[in-house]
């Protein structure tokens, strides 16, 4: 069995990007970091390569993943740091004074696709993800955990044309180009947004940056879409439309179903609810779920 710190190194390379942040979060010199790394890459008889801005494994990593159960059990019995990843935006609203068997990662991963894979492959233990975009019931390993439900809005920069319209529609909001991310990021979302004209104006980012997406409404006629969470953060002089998109965001845990019910992920849910209650005064169109996984 390989040492629990020396794995931590490679799953915290994978996890957070880079040499650097996994020092930061993971409390051990970059130096440390990159020899773990390779320690655990040569005993399983791995590469791992940058595709598409990450680090991904080469070769057969059966083996690699049954050590990685082993050691999640490790943490959930408190030998070491649980590790949550949540959005840009509930990081800095929800996740304040965490409970301490939790680590919080970048919370800047952009797209569903990358942050499912690290909770498959148990790098990391929960993620705080964005509706729709949610593992579906039916699937084999994880759920989601459903926190509330909140409305989308249209946003422009102050002085936008379509802040003087008296009456406003959908055609009216698809005539101007619409922010949107690389194809297949969000899928449910970016299928809706197209059946009504939106999601035209790529911005190519897998890490979250927002001189790339809030940042260029703000100096542009782009149109783009916030929350009321995601507004709070990052809102800046951002204008919102009096006008929701045809589906509704909210956060909601993902998980293994095997973790369902365990104390640490109790208190962990019970730390965001809390949360989300205190923001739900100030933001109404909050609405808080009942204790549920989807």
């Amino acid at each position: 069995m390989i040492e629990q710190q020396v794995l931590e190194g490679l799953d915290g390379l994978q996890w957070l990007g880079s040499g650097e942040e996994a020092s930061r979060v993971l409390g051990i010199s970059q130096a440390t970091v990159s020899r773990y790394s390779q320690r655990a890459l040569k005993l399983f008889g791995l590469g791992m390569e940058r595709q598409e801005g990450e680090w991904q494994l080469t070769g057969d990593a059966t083996f690699l993943q049954l050590e990685r159960r082993v050691h999640q059990v490790a943490r959930r019995m408190g030998h070491r740091p649980l590790r949550l990843e949540a959005t840009y935006w509930s990081a800095p609203t929800l996740c304040a004074d965490l409970p301490a068997s939790w680590r919080l990662g970048r919370s800047n991963i952009v797209g569903v696709a990358r942050n499912l894979q690290l909770v498959q492959e148990r790098i990391v233990d929960a993620w705080i993800a964005g509706l729709p975009d949610l593992p579906g019931a039916d699937h084999p390993e994880l759920t989601a955990i459903v926190l509330s439900h909140m409305p989308v809005v249209f946003t422009c920069a102050p002085g936008h044309p379509l802040l003087q319209r008296q009456q406003l529609s959908l055609e009216d909001v698809a005539a101007f180009p619409s922010l949107a991310l690389p194809a297949g990021s969000y899928p449910l979302v970016e299928a809706a947004l197209r059946r009504i004209g939106l999601w035209n104006d790529a911005s190519r980012m897998r890490r979250y940056r927002r001189e790339r997406w809030e940042g260029r409404v703000e100096n542009d006629l782009v149109i783009g879409y916030g929350t009321p969470l995601s507004l709070r953060v990052c809102g800046g002089q951002l204008c919102p439309l009096p006008l929701q998109l045809p589906f509704h965001s909210g956060d909601a845990v993902v998980v293994h179903r095997d973790f369902l019910g365990h104390p640490a992920l109790e208190t962990l849910l019970q730390h965001l609810r809390t949360n989300l209650q205190q923001l739900a005064q100030e933001h109404p169109e909050i609405t808080l779920m009942p204790d549920a996984a989807a």
